[in-house]
């Protein structure tokens, strides 16, 4: 701005008459530049003022007719009416517009319309708002020129946060990886000592295990060949029977049994404090624990079982079923669909009698038949739903193998299979039957094998009893209350038959006994 003005000046004092250019000069060599300064600034001023009223003056003469274009005469003029002081430089205020002199008398006057007074601009305004738009326009390209460099260390922040998080879950991801790796190695290093180490107890007790279970047997299958693992199997088996329960010899053990009841009245009563009939036991082993309930009549036991059978239809949990049918408790029944341990209980498997009634199962196939007769008399063994049927079996159910029958305990080779959850019915001479769970796959309880079953069978005087449907299956209720839990790591499995116990009978101790033809 400071040149512009020099330039200006410059340019006046060269338009000035040779005595006022050498007498400015001349008083302003003894002036500080400040004051220099300000006399050039000021000179400019009244230079540019001169011209825009001058301008704006002959537009505005033009306009009223006051000019002739063709003659080039003019009416007004710009007249200064003072001199230049020592002390004051020039006073545009006063200027002033006043008639030209040498226009003649008689020239004719033109109409001409009121006109606007001229406004005069003020130059240090004008300036001023020069310098305003300009610092405004400065100002919004500084705020752009701030806006592109927040934009860009947003851009290059985004980037290195997503090379930063890229690399964290690679890491991660490496870790986990890793990990898994070492534990799937180790898993698989432990099986491997597991089956082909030197213990071969321990195999035979894993194996047989995981091979029992829905899902569990491509553990064995990771290490083990197929003739390995039926090798195996093989030497940890329990063996068929080739007789069926004998109905007649437990009727006369139940006769017998009757006919001594008022002598065991005493330790009946203190087996059974509350006399609702049942007895509970806790059993246990090196490995496992489970609950035994004794139901001293057995015409409360009945298989229960829900009303339609459907292969992507759901079963009912034990407690559901044993509130279907207003039963006190129970404990799991038979065997159902179960495809990888995913099953819903919609569909049973072998043979299903309730009520009387076959609901599950062909007259003339064979099944593996475990339930009570009208009698009251439990049946395990091999035979025709027919046969069963014809011998008066009013509910029953199919899974196996048989535990004990007509007193005689099955073979079995090994542990006689492997740890798992079970299930059991049997019966005594007294007529009595027993159910037996044995909690498995828990930390507290690995798992009862074919043997254990046996064991605690004998040992509570079962002269008949079958293996049932176990795993994650296994459950008992008595009295709204969950005496074993399932071992599904899911919701109480759902299942499609249960044996539970109905309410006890009127009458008391008397009609808790064996009633038999």
């Amino acid at each position: 701005m400071e040149s512009d003005n020099l330039a200006k000046f410059r340019k006046i004092v060269a338009e000035l008459p040779a005595e006022k250019r050498e007498e400015l000069l001349g008083r302003m060599k003894g002036m500080s530049r400040e004051e220099a300064m300000k006399v050039v600034e000021r000179m400019v001023e009244i230079s540019e003022q001169r011209k825009i009223e001058i301008t704006a003056t002959k537009k505005v003469l033009a306009a009223s007719g006051r000019v002739s274009e063709e003659s080039g005469r003019v009416d007004y003029e710009v007249r200064e009416p003072r001199t230049w002081t020592e002390n004051r430089p020039h006073d545009d205020r006063k200027l002033e517009i006043v008639r030209n002199p040498q226009v003649r008398k008689n020239a004719p006057q033109a109409s001409r319309p009121a006109q606007r007074p001229i406004k005069k601009a003020e130059p240090a305004v004008a300036r001023a708002g020069r310098d305003q738009v300009a610092r405004q326009i400065e100002q919004r390209e500084r705020e752009q020129a701030e806006a592109q460099i927040r934009r860009e260390k947003n851009i290059a922040l985004a980037k290195k946060a997503g090379k930063f998080t890229l690399k964290c879950f690679g890491r991660l991801l490496g870790t986990v990886v890793a990990t898994l790796v070492i534990v799937l190695a180790g898993f698989y290093t432990f099986l491997g000592i597991i089956m082909k180490g030197p213990s071969a107890h321990l195999r035979d007790q894993f194996v047989p295990s995981v091979m029992e279970s829905s899902a569990g047997g491509i553990l064995a299958k990771m290490i083990l060949s197929d003739e390995e693992i039926d090798s195996i199997m093989n030497s940890n088996t329990t063996h068929e029977f080739d007789e069926i329960t004998n109905t007649t010899l437990v009727n006369a053990m139940a006769a017998q049994q009757n006919a001594n009841a008022n002598a065991d009245t005493a330790v009946v009563n203190e087996l059974d404090p509350d006399g609702d009939g049942i007895e509970v036991h806790d059993i246990s082993g090196p490995m496992y624990h489970g609950k035994m309930l004794v139901i001293y009549d057995p015409s409360r036991i009945m298989v229960a079982t829900i009303d339609n059978y459907n292969h992507n239809g759901a079963g009912l949990t034990l407690k559901e079923l044993i509130e279907k049918y207003g039963g006190v408790g129970g404990i799991n029944g038979g065997q159902y669909e179960d495809t990888n341990g995913m099953g819903i209980g919609g569909w049973p498997e072998g043979i299903v009698i309730s009520e009387g009634q076959l609901r599950m199962g062909n007259p003339g196939s064979t099944y593996e038949v475990y339930g009570m007769t009208n009698d009251n008399v439990l049946v395990v063994g091999r035979m025709t739903a027919q046969y069963a049927l014809d011998i008066g079996v009013r509910d029953a159910v199919s899974f196996g193998p048989e535990l004990i029958v007509n007193g005689v305990a099955a073979n079995y080779s090994g542990c006689g299979g492997g740890l798992n959850p079970r299930s059991a019915i049997g019966q005594r001479e007294d007529g009595a039957i027993l159910l037996l769970v044995i909690e498995g796959r828990k930390t507290s309880s690995m798992g009862a094998t074919m043997a254990d079953l046996i064991d605690i069978m004998l040992e509570y005087g079962a002269v008949n009893a079958a293996n049932l449907d176990g795993g994650m299956s296994s459950a008992m209720w008595l009295n709204d209350e969950e005496l074993v839990s399932s071992s599904s790591i899911r919701v109480s499995r759902q299942m499609p038959t249960a044996f539970i116990i109905l309410p006890q009978k009127d009458g008391g101790a008397a009609d808790q006994q064996v009633s038999v033809n």
